[in-house]
């Protein structure tokens, strides 16, 4: 439980089309406080928590967990800050797949500049599976220096193969970075397992593997939140998870890895007390994982059972265990163990829904698990969950320790766990259900007192330790010199005892605090905390700027007193603007910010600086930078032109700049490509023919404001769309009607006699009307529509049919023949002659071309009355003319 939390990164090289990753938020206040959640400089929700009313954040996957391979061994903006005015529990609950895992924050605990990684053993089993080993880490400074070192120098890792030693890397405050292994493709058994990461500054470090492989016939992700080797201890009990350990069959899942932080490390087991350790570590970094078959039993029928750890030096302690004991193998998890120590707390008030973490497995959704409580406490502890002791297995002394073991199945909901006569306890979970295990920690890993700084200038700060102790003496020193420290306030009152908490004020310092358990003698004291001046918060406005431009430079001086110096290498961004670019020039400590064509109207981006001497003056300044945008209300446009010769003619100039004006636009440039090295002349622009061009090509525009900066645009030249006529029907050889579909409407209509198809009337001879009158008899007509778009009429010919009444085939030029050849522009045309008998004596037909010549199959027929048939369409969805009559033959003979 902690002011602050922390939680770096994940890599997942399990892919999943369900996740679900969520913060759990809890404390033990009555008095309802803020918890503010960061990503970077990004606050991505705030949430109000109280004891009895725990809050949980559903986290965005692009903050906290990445499935894509490019972001290991890279720089990142990714990961969580947590930030509150009081103490609370925080821990983060993720899924994909069938697969689940809790990291637990360790708060400020959780900070440090060395730590060694713990992960499952590699395992590759006989099938293909993924498996990787990670760390991750979240810088908590500007410029920290982060290097892994201690892992096999032929290991491969993930965008990074150089066969180097040391990875090294350097991260500003909120930055974060995956290292990543692939276990699948190396032969290498180590892995990341013992490897060391140390930084220049504090960092926090998550460590497992997302996914990882114990058993062959399963995978799961095995994850928790590290300590800094200072954190560390030397003796620990693990209790098993739900892996069954009374089986014939050993566990696989449930063991416990154990990793030396020095040379020649001796570990020994279960009240080990013979001269021959169970196991050596040689070198720091080197690592055991003992088997459950070591653990002993607690209470055997009910499937509790034990490990006593003691070594000669401090080591990191991880356990695995099953969440299911009905799918052990395929139901891991890992947590980090607290060493045992009497200054651990002896309440944990309060864990929330200790049963939730929402997977979606091959057997359904899960959003409650199967969840028992882990109790290490001192002997002689009075503990109680929730007020009761009802289901609590316990306690269960551990031989050769002060310590006893208590276990709660089925665990649900919120819960406080406390010793009430005031000894030491901590509690883990482990749980799952079905192929989904987890667990972890909560409390145990601050047991090294530390104080804290809780609130902010604007409410008042104090400084405090965990109020669990039954003494309090605070010292204060101006310069932590040895030998300077003197109580805190300088006269005590003793009728008005010390708490766990001082109100410093202004008296700015180094100070400690010495603390007494009467249970867990002899006090200890903090390590010395440095509290600083309160930084001044002030604001600057500039702009507006184009939005290609940048700011005058900002050079730092203290609003309060501009004759303060400035020590230029305390100057950092403390929070970048949405848009553009912030930065500080190292070499002048000045401040620079580009807005890099940012479409934001306005940013706001943070400085922070400071003076010199230990406890500096410092300022941090908000600065909002308006930004002039260009505001086009179509920036991309379509115009459409008639076609001359194939070619279009554009006024692209009133097309564009008529809808997009803007009083901040100072010309626009018209470019025939995207790359604008072909710029169109103004004399293409200003009159017409204007631009011409084939329809379907582009022309790219560059829109200026006054600043000189620029948008760009597109206009699409396109060719307005024709209409097409659909049908002309003749009726009576006295009027046409013709309907038309497509273009745009109204249109216009004319029909001419024997008219060229690349006649263009007069706009006076159109009209509005589609029913048009024949007035010159049979023969074949053009018909001319325009649509509203005014380009060139479309046209089609068409027929107006006659007959002749006599025929004279005699050879003298007249009347020689009845030509109908103009049935050949109609549909299903039908020409027939018939003699007074009825018989049929010609028939018309495409290769006759419908003309008669009075003959019937070459031989002339005698003169004589005749009678003929004329049938056609006009179109296919219109009713047959038919016409009918005699025809007066007089042939020669």
């Amino acid at each position: 439980m902690d002011v602050e939390h922390w939680f770096a990164p994940l890599g997942n090289n399990y892919q999943s089309p369900e996740n679900y990753q969520a913060v759990y938020l809890s404390t033990k206040e009555t008095t309802p406080f803020n918890v503010e959640i960061y990503s970077g400089s990004t606050l991505l929700a705030t949430k109000t928590i109280s004891k009895g009313k725990p809050e949980t954040f559903t986290i965005p996957r692009e903050y906290i967990i990445t499935d894509n391979s490019a972001d290991r061994m890279k720089v990142l903006t990714m990961g969580l800050h947590l930030i509150g005015t009081k103490k609370y529990f925080a821990n983060m609950r993720f899924s994909v797949r069938n697969h689940a895992e809790i990291v637990t924050s360790k708060g400020l605990a959780g900070l440090g500049k060395a730590f060694y990684l713990g992960m499952p053993p590699v395992q590759r089993g006989s099938y293909p599976a993924i498996s990787n080993h990670t760390a991750s880490v979240i810088a908590t400074e500007n410029s920290t220096t982060v290097t892994l070192s201690g892992f096999d120098p032929g290991l491969i890792f993930t965008n990074d193969p150089a066969a180097n030693s040391t990875k090294t890397v350097i991260l500003n405050k909120g930055e974060s970075y995956i290292f990543e292994v692939n276990n699948d493709v190396q032969t290498l058994g180590k892995g990341l397992i013992g490897a060391k990461i140390v930084s220049d500054k504090p960092i926090s470090v998550s460590n497992g593997s997302f996914s990882g492989r114990i058993a062959d016939t399963g995978i799961d992700i095995f994850m928790d939140q590290s300590i800094p080797l200072d954190k560390t201890g030397a003796e620990f009990i693990v209790m098993n998870g739900n892996g069954n350990l009374n089986s014939q069959s050993p566990s696989i899942m449930e063991q416990t890895l154990i990793i030396a932080t020095e040379a020649n490390t001796e570990v020994r087991l279960n009240n080990n007390t013979t001269s021959v350790p169970d196991y050596t570590l040689a070198n720091a970094g080197d690592f055991v994982f003992v088997p459950s078959q070591l653990y002993f039993a607690v209470s055997a029928t009910d499937n509790i059972f034990g490990l006593h750890i003691k070594t000669s030096k401090n080591v990191y302690v991880y356990q695995l265990l099953a969440g299911s004991s009905d799918f052990e193998d395929a139901s891991g998890g890992m947590n980090l163990i607290p060493a045992l120590s009497c200054f651990l707390p002896s309440k944990i008030d309060e864990l929330s829904a200790v049963n939730e973490n929402e997977v979606q497995t091959n057997s359904g959704f899960y959003a409650t698990h199967n969840i028992k409580l882990n109790i290490i406490a001192q002997n002689g502890s009075d503990v109680y969950v929730n007020d009761s002791k009802l289901g609590l297995y316990g306690p269960y002394p551990v031989v050769g320790t002060d310590w006893e073991l208590y276990s709660l199945f089925n665990a649900t909901g919120n819960v406080t766990i406390e010793a009430r006569n005031g000894r030491a306890i901590t509690v883990g979970i482990a749980g799952g259900s079905t192929n989904v295990g987890y667990g972890g920690y909560f409390a145990g890993f601050s047991s090294v007192p530390a104080i804290s700084k809780v609130g902010d200038c604007a409410t008042g700060q104090r400084l405090e330790v965990d109020n669990i102790y039954d003494l309090y003496e605070w010292t204060f020193s101006p310069d932590n010199s040895p030998g300077s420290y003197q109580p805190y306030p300088a006269s005590p009152d003793p009728s008005n005892p010390a708490t766990y908490f001082i109100t410093p004020g202004a008296q700015f310092g180094y100070y400690k605090c010495r603390v007494t358990k009467f249970s867990c003698l002899p006090f200890q004291e903090t390590v010395e905390f440095k509290y600083l001046k309160c930084t001044d918060l002030t604001t600057k406005t500039i702009g507006p700027i184009g939005n290609c431009s940048s700011i005058p430079v900002i050079t730092p001086v203290f609003t309060k007193d501009a004759s303060i110096p400035v020590n230029i290498s305390k100057t950092f961004i403390s929070m970048q603007p949405a848009g553009g670019r912030a930065y500080v020039d190292p070499a002048t400590g000045q401040i620079h910010f580009d807005a890099e064509n940012t479409d934001l109207p306005q940013v706001v981006f943070k400085y922070y600086f400071e003076g010199n001497g230990d406890f500096p003056d410092s300022e941090e300044v908000t600065v909002t930078v308006t930004i002039a945008q260009i505001n086009l209300k179509t920036p991309k446009i379509a115009i459409s032109s008639c076609l001359q010769n194939e070619m279009g003619s554009y006024n692209l100039k009133n097309n564009y700049e008529i809808p997009n004006t803007d009083p901040s636009i100072s010309r626009f440039e018209y470019y025939e490509d995207a790359n604008f090295t072909q710029r169109i002349p103004d004399s293409e622009l200003l009159s017409a023919p204007y631009y011409t061009s084939k329809p379907g090509t582009t022309v790219y525009v560059k829109i200026y404001n006054t600043y000189n900066c620029f948008k760009t645009g597109e206009i699409s030249l396109e060719t307005f769309e024709l209409p097409v006529i659909n049908t002309i029907d003749v009726k009576n050889n006295t009027s046409v009607t013709i309907t038309v579909t497509k273009g745009r409407a109204p249109y216009l209509y004319y029909i001419k006699k024997d008219g060229a198809l690349d006649y263009l009337p007069p706009l006076a001879l159109y009209s509005s009307s589609n029913t048009l009158p024949i007035t010159e008899g049979k023969g074949v007509y053009t018909v001319y529509v325009k649509s509203a778009d005014d380009c060139n009429p479309v046209t089609q010919t068409f027929s107006v049919i006659g007959i002749s009444n006599v025929i004279t085939p005699n050879g003298d030029g007249k009347n020689d023949y009845i030509d109908m050849s103009s049935l050949q522009y109609k549909i299903n045309p039908k020409f027939q002659i018939f003699d007074r008998n009825g018989r049929r004596v010609f028939d018309g037909n495409d290769a006759n071309h419908f003309i008669w010549s009075g003959k019937e199959n070459g031989a002339p027929l005698p003169t004589g009355t005749y009678w003929y048939l004329l049938q056609w369409q006009d179109s296919a969805d219109t009713e047959p003319d038919i016409m009918t009559g005699w025809i007066l033959l007089k042939n020669r003979n």
